[in-house]
């Protein structure tokens, strides 16, 4: 058995171990007598879907941009889950309703399900795109922030997805690609470090696609419930996201593996750790621009690698779930040696080291994406691209 054969066999094993054990304990703490079955923690089955369906509700609402405000949200909540519902944030854009609205027309329990089907599709045609080879789709797709992405009903998939297409297509499909990356506005934070990308790369035309969509998203949200909801959520919205930052009750220390997160953690004020972020975004965009700046092919997963790890870290705000598209390029890329192995494994790891770290305020896991990103860097260009098992097509190293 070949060294990549052994890696895949024990992360499918890890993978599946992890989704059985996790499913078992949290199946184990549901409450069915709730107009909604909650978990352990009180909030519903696939959590942070609620706010997606109740965007869905709001699109056909004469004043959705009322919900930004908090109280008015949590009042909302109450009536569909029963009154005492744990507080969650209103804080996506209002372009979010254009993809919402169909789930708002059906049962909360029903539209989950769909989303979670759709979701999982995304995933696979994405990681389709790099690899047909079965043996990497239960470690990636039953990967730790793949499992917690999918319990909490989060973008996480269908984000991963869309993120694999836009990479993969950038190239000889500019277009579309530009086209999803506009559609990745409705997640503005995963999508920050694309226009360096495209700019290092002159990308023109995915560019341009992408500007278009993101355009015309926000125009059509505009004229369907009014230029008022976009008002609503820059004078509100952005600042409910910026409390899970800012508000030690509302602190995601367990969830976000970023460095101003893992600043505050311990306790740092907002200004040391909104410095210590500072310099890892400068990094950030320095790797990424000197690393595309050399024109690298849309396939050389090296380069995707280090661009996935930046943003990573490039960013205050990024949800551990949200690191499955590092995940995937770091699983495909198999780097050699120790330290490449190491550094896929604490990747595919990253969502359980921010957890148990986060679990007791220590710093540490925001430092994985940005060693991986600095290792990468300074490997020769040509050593780490995707080898022959990883193409649809058959098409070999040699011919890239």
């Amino acid at each position: 058995m070949s060294e990549t054969s052994e890696r895949l066999r024990l992360l499918a094993w890890a993978a599946v171990l992890l989704f059985v054990a996790y499913g078992a304990v949290y199946v184990s703490t549901l409450d069915f007598g709730h107009l909604i079955p909650r978990d352990g923690k009180k909030h519903v089955i696939g959590r942070d879907f609620l706010n997606l369906w109740m965007y869905g509700r709001a699109a056909f609402e004469a004043n959705p941009g009322q919900y930004y405000d908090l109280r008015t949200y949590w009042a909302a909540a109450d009536q569909v889950t029963g009154p005492g519902y744990p507080p969650q944030l209103w804080s996506y854009p209002p372009s979010v309703m254009l993809l919402a609205a169909p789930f708002g027309l059906l049962p909360y329990m029903g539209a989950l399900a769909i989303w979670t089907v759709i979701g999982l599709a995304a995933f696979i045609l994405g990681l389709r795109l790099w690899t047909r080879d079965p043996r990497y789709l239960l470690p990636l797709l039953l990967a730790p922030p793949a499992i917690f992405g999918l319990v909490s009903g989060q973008f996480t998939y269908l984000t991963t997805g869309a993120m694999l297409a836009v990479l993969r297509w950038r190239e000889s499909r500019p277009l579309l690609a530009g086209v999803i990356l506009g559609l990745l506005t409705l997640k503005p934070q995963l999508g920050l470090f694309f226009p360096i990308l495209l700019l290092a790369t002159r990308s023109w035309k995915v560019i341009l696609a992408a500007s278009v969509t993101a355009l015309a998203l926000a125009a059509l949200t505009g004229l369907i419930w009014g230029p008022d909801v976009w008002l609503a959520y820059w004078n509100r919205g952005i600042a409910n996201q910026t409390l899970v930052l800012t508000d030690p009750d509302n602190l995601s220390e367990m969830w976000m593996a970023t460095p101003f997160i893992n600043a505050r953690s311990p306790g740092l004020p907002i200004a040391a750790a909104g410095a210590i972020q500072a310099v890892a975004s400068i990094l950030a965009v320095v790797l990424v621009w000197k690393t595309f700046s050399r024109r690298p092919p849309a396939e050389d997963l090296q380069a995707n690698a280090i661009f996935l790890a930046c943003a990573a870290f490039g960013t205050p705000y990024m949800m551990s779930y949200d690191t499955l598209p590092l995940v995937v390029a770091m699983v495909l890329l198999m780097p050699s040696g120790t330290a490449g192995r190491l550094l896929t494994l604490l990747a595919w790891g990253l969502q359980l080291l921010q957890f148990a770290f986060g679990l007791f305020h220590l710093p540490g896991p925001a430092l994985v994406p940005i060693v991986i990103a600095l290792y990468l860097a300074k490997q020769p260009a040509s050593s780490t691209w995707v080898d022959q098992r990883n193409w649809p097509t058959g098409r070999t190293q040699a011919s890239a």
